[in-house]
């Protein structure tokens, strides 16, 4: 099919070079495109044959099931992968000077969403792109978004810990281990002097309530890092003692950056 787009859901625990080379079996005509860019117009006059393959993410049509508590987990991932219509891929870039000491400040993300003709998985494993939208994330909301995605993610695992249906608590620690490693490591500080400056919010007075966001979503991941914490003090094995005593320490220095 010529110049046409598809969404295709690969075999289980298909990785996706395998998934490319399974592609360019199928058409070993084709010419592989090495980047997720929208293709120029030569490229659709063209008379060869190019296949772009790229990885996509699901946007669950079912956000309420998601957010519920009391639904169980696997109901959960059925839906975050199951009668989905649109797709999505993020492309992050740089607008403007890239600050070298602070990259979140210039750092603007394209997201292209992808609407199906019909959900997937259906009769077939893969169907047509209907049509493309295109937006623009601001270094700010693309923050906020991270914010947002690390604190679901944490409230998540802390809460498999605690009704025990982990088999071991390496995912919370490292989740713990990372965030709280990052955070002190610059992270909040990177945000703090990328949107909290007295410059920032001079030239973005639109975005005052974002930055009101932001600044309530790191008090949150404060508070959620806290509560994981003593969540996974009692249940951490004795050999990993000491690395919950550094996440322990990092924490509190965590804390009096954010001038808790």
């Amino acid at each position: 099919a010529q110049n046409k787009e598809f969404v295709c859901r690969g075999h289980d625990y298909e990785r996706l070079e395998a998934f490319q080379q399974r592609m360019l079996n199928e058409f070993p005509r084709a010419i592989a495109m090495q980047h997720a860019n929208q293709p120029d117009e030569t490229i659709f006059q063209a008379e060869a044959q190019y296949l772009q393959i790229y990885a996509v993410t699901p946007i669950p049509e079912n956000q309420e099931v998601l957010q519920r508590d009391g639904i169980p987990d696997n109901i959960k991932s059925f839906y975050k992968v199951n009668h989905i219509w649109r797709f999505r891929y993020d492309r992050p870039f740089h607008k403007g000077t890239k600050d070298k000491e602070n990259e979140f400040k210039s750092l603007w993300v394209e997201r292209t969403t992808l609407i199906l003709v019909q959900s997937l998985p259906g009769i077939s494993r893969w169907f047509e792109v209907e049509k493309r939208e295109v937006v623009e994330m601001s270094p700010l909301e693309n923050a906020i978004e991270v914010l947002e995605n690390k604190n679901q993610q944490l409230r998540t695992l802390i809460s498999q810990c605690q009704t025990r249906q982990m088999q071991n608590i390496n995912p919370l620690t490292m989740c713990l281990n990372g965030v709280i490693d990052a955070a002190v490591n610059g992270g909040v500080a990177r945000y703090q002097e990328a949107f909290f400056v007295k410059e920032y919010v001079l030239n973005h007075p639109e975005d005052g309530e974002k930055i009101t966001r932001l600044r309530e979503l790191m008090l949150e991941q404060a508070q959620i890092l806290e509560f994981g914490l003593a969540v996974h003090e009692k249940v951490v094995p004795q050999d990993m003692r000491p690395l919950h005593k550094k996440l322990v320490d990092q924490f509190f220095v965590m804390k009096s950056s954010l001038g808790i």
